[in-house]
């Protein structure tokens, strides 16, 4: 579920960038959206949150100044871990302000944990929802410790 109100997220950013829906808008947008498989529950809830997000942004608009030109370049070996549609995902979610430096950072670094594994749209999908909705309990972490000499499934 947290996949698809970020997918109407970026959808609802891309619509309307200035953040303003008008009233009689609502009926259409919402239709629009129900014809390509979400949920109203879903609609209502990415509607509350970009609300939401475009009243809060004004503190954390002042501090994103500072870096609103900054563009994050990978390590070598986090090249490795992300395929280029994860990746490229990541910046057009960052370009559209739906998260800030420092939550595209926390995802890489949370994405780097996975311990080598290729991280895909799909797996940058759960790891963005769950970066906005403050949430980990869904995030695919591998079945055994990649750290230790002995796999964690082995150990008793």
């Amino acid at each position: 579920m947290e996949r698809h109100i970020v997918e109407i997220l970026v959808f609802l950013i891309k619509q309307f960038p200035q953040g303003a829906i008008l009233p009689e808008e609502f009926e259409p947008l919402t239709k629009d959206l129900i014809g390509q498989g979400y949920t109203p529950n879903e609609i209502e809830s990415a509607l509350f949150w970009f609300y939401n997000r475009q009243e809060n942004r004004g503190s954390e608009a002042e501090s994103e100044t500072l870096d609103s030109s900054s563009f994050r370049v990978l390590h070598e070996v986090e090249k490795t871990i992300f395929t280029p549609g994860a990746y490229g995902y990541l910046i057009e979610l960052r370009q559209l302000g739906l998260l800030t430096l420092n939550e595209m950072n926390l995802i890489i670094e949370k994405a780097m944990l996975l311990g080598g594994r290729k991280v895909d749209l799909e797996d940058m999908k759960l790891f963005v929802a769950a970066q906005i909705f403050d949430q980990e309990a869904f995030l695919p972490m591998p079945n055994q410790s990649f750290f230790m000499k002995t796999p964690s499934h082995k150990i008793q």
